[in-house]
């Protein structure tokens, strides 16, 4: 990658260049120049990895004076570290945020701002209030930004981060990822108070009022798009989801257009996205704010190239060709944090900004590699290095040291500010486990001074490391694990089947062999196999949550429940019943087998749940597990689910009278009762009242009719694919929709959704999951 010989230095960009085309020139030009500054300027790089050690030893001896005088410390040395402390960490903020080194006189005004004393981290950490949960880590926030307090919509922003952190995937959250929001939006708020220093308290509020909505739009974003759609395992989103999240980002931040609500995933994090979508269109509109939505466009394909990006394409076309996307996510990450939260950026902004940020992102990179690694995702770091070819671990301390010459000139508080904070940041990493710069060294060429700095941050002790790390990089830190513990029964209700889905299927799997199936195991395997919704099991697994009852002791229990659906909807589908071609998303079982061995396949599936139903004994009494089992044969049996089912073959088709109640009669036998299967065994299995048993049996009566009714509404509405089954197969069959037209469907609907709600409510433990889950039954998109 060359320059062109009448170009020197960085690519200068400006907002004009935020545009993909024009933004990618700019990229390839910078990247060009970097390569060519790294070879031509070995001393350079050499020198710069020399002040990161010479900061290691510098805060070491600091440390050891202080310990060997303790409290008789003079006044004035505090004093002098702590106005050290806050101009450094200015300086950082203003460099790796901002894009400009903040003058002795902005330092001024933010010491007098906090009246001499700026909260440190640990500070602001060390009094967030635990029990408090997204409360307590919002008041920390007020500390480090004191205005923050003064603005009523800080009520709005607890509301908002509460319900991410109840909607969020498990895996995120035990993986800090509120703590990466909290960042975000502190970060936004921070350039927003920045940006206002000498502007007057008022105007302060209301600047701090207007970019309130973003700062949270841009925070809860990130984690939604970096750490859910594109960090998650394969399976949590399918990978029709994940295209439909796609299509709808893309063209949302192409367009400005509005999103059709239908044609996202019927998932709370698909609608947080859309409501965050439709949040930036009122605060920043389209066209007054193009550039904002180019950048935002930029940073999340992006992003979106680099999660797709394989190992034998990078091997194929080089290292290299990873930087391009890395640089634009990464420094768009802070354009977009500066245009939502400054007035107007100053001169020189956009370049200093895009060409400084992608030294962090090699910072991350290797904090992260062991982590990436595991997950498989592709970074410089987890790459494999053959020896030959770019350096990663050469080229995170010469761009580095290229930031510092050539993007701010040699600035002495920009070299300080970068070298401090980054050899801290990475010496958190190496003295962690002295074995990573052992590890390191091995497996990339080291220069001298490279292998010294290595060696001093691995003996640094990690706790003076993560002491001195980077305000925001601390709060990140804490917040996450503050918030990494959160009760389960206040989960929405979909993020908690989303986040069981893979525990159920697996306890499923063990039903029927997985490999070399035949016969009936095959057409078993195929049927259990495809994507279903998995309620019934979701459904008992929630009510043991709200009981405390362990899972693993309802292992059998689980898998019976889904065994019993999955063979329902197989004779369901049959010619002699709805003889739908669609199911799950796939054909039918009768399409794609012999009809009479389907037949027989799920016949053996109800067998083999009512077995399953036996190994409940290891846990419970057999007094116990006997009712539970004669209770589920009652409720599926000839009196209840397959009279349903037989009344919905036949009712008003002979030319007879149907009226309302004979319908929603038809909807308690034929859903309900599967509902009702799920639940009360679980109430019967630990002797629950039967005062409470009844409340759940008229719980399940009245979801059951609501799932019904909206079942009947999306067959009307809806298509085939976004349902994945047949829609329009009633035809000729009554439902209430039918029957009663649109409107009064969903009058009956929501009246029973109130029944079921009251239930809840008198039933004597928490049952938030319960209720969202019949919320969710009433508003499903399929």
């Amino acid at each position: 990658m060359s320059v062109p010989q009448d170009i020197e230095g960085p690519f200068s960009f400006s907002r004009t260049d935020l545009e993909a085309t024009s933004l990618m020139t700019g990229v390839r030009h910078t990247l060009a120049h970097f390569h060519q500054w790294r070879d031509d300027n070995p001393r350079a790089v050499a020198d710069h990895v020399d002040r990161y050690t010479h900061q290691l030893d510098e805060i070491m001896s600091r440390r050891r004076f202080s310990s060997v005088l303790g409290r008789r410390v003079l006044p004035h040395r505090r004093r002098n570290d702590e106005r050290a402390r806050i101009e450094r960490e200015v300086n950082y903020f203003g460099v790796y945020n901002l894009g400009e080194v903040p003058g002795p006189e902005a330092v001024a005004r933010i010491i007098d701002a906090f009246h001499g004393r700026i909260p440190s981290a640990g500070d602001l950490i060390a009094n967030i209030d635990e029990r408090r949960g997204v409360a307590g880590v919002v008041d920390s926030l007020k500390r480090r930004l004191p205005v923050l307090g003064t603005i009523p919509e800080t009520a709005w922003l607890v509301d908002r981060l509460d319900r991410l952190y109840r909607m969020l995937p498990e895996a995120v959250i035990q993986a800090g990822g509120m703590g990466k929001v909290i960042r975000a939006v502190a970060g936004v708020l921070t350039i927003g108070a920045f940006d206002t220093l000498d502007a007057g308290r008022t105007a302060a509020q209301e600047h701090l009022t207007k970019i309130l909505p973003g700062a949270y739009a841009l925070g809860a974003a990130y984690v939604i798009v970096d750490d859910t759609l594109q960090d998650l395992p394969d399976g949590y989103i399918s990978p029709a989801d994940k295209e439909r999240y796609h299509r709808a980002i893309a063209g949302g931040l192409s367009t400005g257009k509005s999103i059709d609500v239908s044609s996202i995933p019927g998932h709370p994090l698909a609608e947080e996205l859309h409501g965050l979508y439709e949040l930036l269109l009122v605060s920043h509109p389209f066209e007054e704010y193009r550039h904002l939505y180019h950048a935002a466009e930029a940073m999340y394909l992006a992003q979106h190239r680099d999660s797709v990006r394989t190992v034998d394409e990078v091997g194929s076309n080089g290292l290299a060709t990873m930087y391009p996307d890395i640089f634009i996510k990464s420094g768009m990450s802070r354009i977009v944090a500066n245009l939502l939260g400054r007035r107007t950026p100053s001169d020189g902004f956009y370049a200093r900004c895009l060409n400084t940020i992608f030294l962090g992102q090699f910072k991350d990179d290797l904090r992260d590699r062991e982590e990436d690694s595991r997950a498989n995702r592709l970074t410089p770091f987890t790459f494999p290095f053959d020896g030959s070819g770019v350096n990663p671990l050469y080229d995170l301390f010469a761009y580095d040291a290229y930031v510092v010459s050539e993007v701010f000139e040699d600035n002495a508080a920009a070299a300080d500010a970068l070298t401090y904070f980054g050899s801290v940041k990475l010496a958190t990493y190496l003295s962690a486990d002295r074995r990573h710069a052992t590890e390191l060294m091995r497996r990339y060429e080291v220069t001298s001074e490279i292998s010294r700095y290595l060696h001093a941050a691995s003996g640094l002790p990690r706790h003076v490391a993560r002491q001195l790390e980077p305000a925001d990089t601390r709060i990140k830190d804490h917040c996450g694990a503050v918030l990494r513990h959160r009760k389960q029964t206040t989960v929405d209700s979909r993020t908690f089947v989303s986040d069981r889905m893979q525990y159920i299927n697996d306890i499923t799997r063990r039903c029927y062999p997985q490999e070399n199936a035949t016969g009936l195991d095959r057409i078993i395997a195929y049927a259990m196999d495809a994507p279903g919704k998995r309620l019934r099991p979701a459904l008992g697994l929630m009510l043991a949550e709200e009981l405390g009852i362990g899972k693993a002791s309802l292992e059998p229990f689980v898998a019976a429940s889904e065994l019993f659906h999955t063979a329902s909807l197989m004779l369901d589908d049959l010619p002699a019943q709805d003889n739908a071609a669609v199911r799950r998303g796939r054909p039918a079982a009768h399409t794609v087998f012999d009809e009479g061995s389907v037949q027989l396949a799920a016949v053996s599936m109800i067998s083999s749940g009512f077995g399953m139903l036996a190994q409940l004994g290891q846990e419970y009494s057999a007094q116990r597990v006997t009712e539970v089992i004669a209770y589920i044969g009652t409720v599926l049996g000839p009196t209840r689910l397959c009279r349903g089912q037989d009344l919905d073959l036949h009712m008003g088709r002979a030319g007879t009278s149907v009226t309302g109640a004979d319908i929603l009669k038809m909807y308690e036998l034929k859903t309900s009762t599967t509902i009702e299967a799920a639940l009360v065994p679980l109430m019967m299995l630990v002797d629950r009242p039967p005062a409470e048993i009844e409340l759940l049996r008229r719980y399940a009566h009245h979801a059951g009719i609501v799932f019904q009714i909206r079942d009947d509404i999306l067959d009307l509405t809806s298509s085939t694919e976004s349902l994945g089954k047949d829609t329009g197969n009633d035809v000729g069959k009554v439902n209430v929709v039918r029957a009663y037209g649109l409107a009064e469907a969903q009058r009956i609907m929501c009246t029973h959704l109130d029944g079921a709600m009251e239930c809840c409510s008198r039933l004597p433990f928490d049952t938030q999951l319960l209720k969202g889950m019949v919320t969710h039954f009433a508003e499903r998109k399929k």
